[in-house]
């Protein structure tokens, strides 16, 4: 008896087709923006900042710093923490603090400030949510508008990953950089921002398939093999003699 496989094979065709969409489905992950949230807090000298969302001042001599919240949403892996500085007695907003500098005289230079920055939000921060960032000041005054202060901070980019599961059950990977810029402060001026970049952020998140789903998936493909079976058992057998 001769049975031609053109049914069977386009059926397996269709199916090993309708596997690889559902594996694309369910685990093809695409770069998304992320939402970064957090607060500073800060200290000069030999210190370890406090860690606390409320506000809080440090200061040195004539130098005053107030600490900040901050929450935002990458744009191109891009964001910028650099709103306007405002004074001590209201706590800053999207930036990373301020510093207001008095006229009275005084050197600065060889004093130290230690910024901690706490995030909130992305969770789940391989090693903690938090980082000191450390920078020197120069500088001396001798007077209102005469001299200033110069906070030095490292430049170099730090890099923060984090994995967590979101409210639809994926489990979300990413990654960002972050630093801290230096900022100049003039003698008898305004509130100085101090302010810091988020570059290079991405994230992805991928779903494990269900298991309802699978088994759905494999009713299917039962189904579809049980219509070849029996379309085969149908067939007439050819008489013999017949020609091929």
């Amino acid at each position: 008896m001769s049975v031609s496989l053109a049914p069977f094979l386009k059926t397996l065709a269709m199916s090993v087709a309708l596997i690889a969409l559902f594996a694309a489905g369910q685990t093809a992950a695409r770069a998304d923006e992320i939402t970064v949230a957090g607060f500073t807090n800060g200290c000069f000298g030999p210190c370890t900042p406090p860690s606390f969302s409320g506000q809080q001042t440090a200061s040195i001599l004539g130098l005053t710093w107030n600490n900040s919240t901050f929450n935002g949403t990458t744009s191109g892996g891009f964001l910028a923490l650099g709103n306007a500085g405002v004074p001590p007695g209201t706590q800053n907003l999207n930036n990373l603090g301020s510093f207001l500098l008095n006229g009275s005289p005084a050197d600065y230079n060889g004093q130290a400030f230690n910024l901690r920055v706490n995030f909130t939000l992305p969770t789940g921060i391989a090693g903690g949510n938090t980082s000191i960032f450390n920078a020197l000041l120069v500088g001396s005054v001798t007077s209102v508008n005469t001299g200033g202060v110069f906070v030095d901070f490292n430049q170099t980019p730090q890099t923060f990953t984090f994995s967590y599961v979101n409210g639809q059950g994926q489990t979300v990977n990413g990654s960002f950089n972050f630093n801290v810029n230096d900022v100049s402060v003039i003698a008898g001026g305004s509130n100085v921002a101090l302010t810091g970049n988020i570059t290079g952020a991405q994230q992805t998140a991928a779903t494990v398939p269900e298991p309802a789903s699978m088994l759905l998936l494999g009713t299917g493909l039962a189904g579809a093999f049980g219509v070849v079976r029996r379309r085969t058992a149908k067939r007439p057998s050819e008489k013999p003699g017949s020609a091929s």
